[in-house]
C-alpha cells in the first residue's frame, strides 16, 4: 500500500477516535445534566407539597381564629402545634432550596429566597442586589 494511502488511513483513524472519546464524553454530560435535572424535579415537588400542607394548616389555624373570634371555643395547644409544624415545613423548604440550588450551580436571592443564575448581579424576581 502507498504511504501516502497509509498516512491518510492513519489520520482518518486518529479523527475517528477523537470524534468517539468526544461523543463519549458529551453522553456522559448529557446523563450527569439529565440526573441533575430529574433531582431538581424531585426536589420541587417535594417543595411544592410542602407547601401545600403549609397552606392547609393555615386555613385550619385561620378556622380556629374565626372561632375565637365568634367566641367559640379553641384549643390552643392545637394550634401551637400547627404553628410548630408549619415552623418545620418551612425550615425543610429552605433545606430543599438550598439543595435545589447547589444542583443548579447557581445562587439564591438572599431577599426573596429566588433562583439566580451564579453570574447574576441582580435577583431575577425582584431585583435585589445579589
Amino acid at each position: 500500500m502507498d504511504d501516502r494511502v497509509k498516512e491518510l488511513l492513519e489520520r482518518v483513524r486518529g479523527t475517528a477516535l477523537a470524534v468517539g472519546e468526544a461523543a463519549g464524553a458529551t453522553a456522559r454530560c448529557a446523563g450527569k445534566c439529565a440526573g441533575q435535572m430529574l433531582d431538581v424535579a424531585k426536589l420541587n415537588m417535594k417543595i411544592f407539597d410542602l407547601k401545600g400542607d403549609i397552606d392547609q394548616d393555615l386555613r385550619m389555624i385561620g378556622q380556629m381564629v374565626y372561632h375565637a373570634h365568634r367566641g367559640q371555643e379553641t384549643d390552643h395547644k392545637a394550634m401551637d402545634d400547627l404553628l410548630a409544624d408549619i415552623d418545620e415545613k418551612s425550615a425543610a423548604i429552605e433545606t430543599l432550596r438550598e439543595r435545589v440550588v447547589l444542583l443548579r450551580h447557581s445562587k439564591s436571592c438572599p431577599a426573596c429566597g429566588a433562583v439566580c443564575g451564579q453570574e447574576d448581579k441582580f435577583c431575577r424576581g425582584c431585583g435585589a442586589s445579589l
